[in-house]
């Protein structure tokens, strides 16, 4: 989440997440839209794929009515109504390329899915696919052939198999790979090293339908982010001119509560007495339940700005045990990664990846460390609060530990035939359906016997007080 912080991404595309089931999750400030394999299928070869998308895109997306489609383990894709034109993302993860039948009959499977996935987009939207494709292209001849087509100029491989399905793919649906357009360094244009040749290789891509071609601004890979994450692709990030039709320009940065405030106990005291006022409109029956939870809301959130106060200078969340010297290690370590492969197949190789080895040794170490700690700290605080008679608090703490207020929203469901449900508004309906079933029963009993039916009246309550109420025999 940092990493897509740092480089204001604000739709990540990813692949081989290694998550199981599909579904929608809000994992600090960002939403993830996920699929893959069936949680009952375990296996060692999870594939995965997701959408991530940050506050304001997430606002879009539900306001456009939370529109997805998990495919398979290796396809998911949402829609987004922006102001201009609809957009479509699909997220994939391609096969390898094949070396035996199996794997053959498994990149053709992934192809023939994309190709159905793309027919029932509307032809008016733009769509942009991203992923890892696990194909190279380029080559003279493949250049001269397609340039200005599906594939540009600047390319760095030759085309194997997988890249011949893909270019087949662009030039069937009149798409282009964006990454092939830019002009970059090589280190910006390549994706993946290959352990045993130590070559460099395009395998990630971006794809857009041509006719949005001039929305592309640039397309390139930065090796930092993987050096800090741990993974052996580069991040791929492409800039696009389309403004969302519900972004809003903020004025002032938001910031978050001073938390040395928040402990104090007189402003803990007075922020509790400024609020009982409120407590009045609790009883007022000309005002509905929502606008009695505005008001309270609204009237907490200046109360706490005014006894608080903002720390504008912090405003990204982070992990509770995460320090700044953890944070300032892990910077050392990406530039560490980065450093080491510019050096790659130099005499300085070992000992940049030496130095590297060691950072990602100790921020591991000082890692593991902090969190024990933090773990202890937090048990002896949940401890203390059972002793003071304040389970509350306790059970607060640990439903913040085990995420369970985290909210999963637009779970799939089917309707009444067993087709899946995307939209947001269309779950609701089917929701209020099946209540509607399930609680109004109808009922064949008829009215006049149960007003035959007498109540027998409780005389005598047992002795003990933790012996229910009898009847008086």
């Amino acid at each position: 989440m940092k990493q897509l912080q740092k480089y204001r991404i604000q739709i990540a595309p990813l692949s081989e997440t290694g998550m199981y089931g599909c579904g929608v999750k809000l994992i600090n400030d960002f939403t993830w839209i996920f699929s893959g394999l069936p949680s009952v299928n375990k296996t060692r070869k999870a594939h995965g794929v997701a959408v991530c998308l940050d506050k304001v895109a997430a606002k879009v997306w539900k306001d456009s009515g939370s529109e997805w489609e998990a495919v398979s383990e290796r396809i998911v894709k949402i829609r987004l109504k922006c102001s201009c034109v609809n957009v479509t993302i699909i997220s994939i993860y391609a096969p390898v390329n094949p070396t035996n039948n199996q794997m053959n009959d498994d990149s053709q499977k992934f192809y023939n899915d994309l190709q159905d996935v793309i027919n029932r987009i509307p032809t008016e939207d733009m769509y942009i696919i991203m992923g890892d494709f696990n194909a190279r292209i380029g080559g003279k001849e493949q250049r001269q052939q397609n340039l200005f087509n599906s594939v540009g100029p600047y390319t760095v491989d030759t085309t194997n198999e997988n890249g011949g399905k893909l270019i087949d793919l662009c030039t069937i649906n009149n798409i282009i790979v964006t990454n092939t357009f830019f002009k970059h360094k090589l280190v910006h244009q390549t994706s993946w090293m290959h352990p045993g040749s130590k070559q460099w290789h395009m395998l990630d891509y971006t794809l857009v339908n041509k006719k949005f071609r001039s929305s592309i601004e640039d397309c390139r890979m930065y090796r930092k982010a993987a050096g800090a994450i741990g993974t052996d692709h580069h991040l791929m990030r492409i800039k696009i001119k389309l403004h969302f039709k519900s972004r809003r320009k903020l004025v002032q940065k938001k910031g978050v509560y001073v938390s040395t405030n928040m402990k104090n106990v007189n402003a803990l005291k007075q922020f509790q007495n400024d609020l009982i006022p409120t407590l009045s409109d609790a009883t007022d029956k000309s005002i509905s339940i929502d606008e009695k939870y505005d008001r309270f809301v609204e009237h907490m959130k200046t109360n706490a700005e005014k006894i608080f106060r903002i720390d504008k200078n912090k405003i990204r969340k982070r992990k509770e045990w995460l320090t700044d010297e953890i944070l300032e290690i892990v910077e050392k370590k990406s530039t560490a990664f980065v450093n080491w492969q510019n050096h790659r197949g130099t005499k300085l190789e070992t000992d940049y990846a030496n130095k590297y080895k060691r950072l990602r040794k100790l921020a591991k170490i000082k890692i593991d460390k902090r969190q024990e700690e933090y773990w202890d700290e937090t048990c002896e605080e949940i401890e203390a609060s059972i002793k003071l008679n304040d389970p509350a608090n306790a059970f607060n703490i640990i439903r913040r530990l085990t995420g369970k207020r985290k909210r999963v929203e637009n779970m799939p469901i089917k309707d009444k035939h067993g087709k899946l449900i995307l939209n947001a508004t269309a779950q609701l309906g089917r929701w209020r359906e099946f209540f509607d079933g399930e609680l109004n029963v109808a009922s064949s009993v008829d009215p006049q016997l149960i007003d035959q039916i007498k109540i027998k009246r409780i005389k005598k309550e047992g002795r003990r007080t933790s012996k229910c109420p009898t009847y008086n025999t």
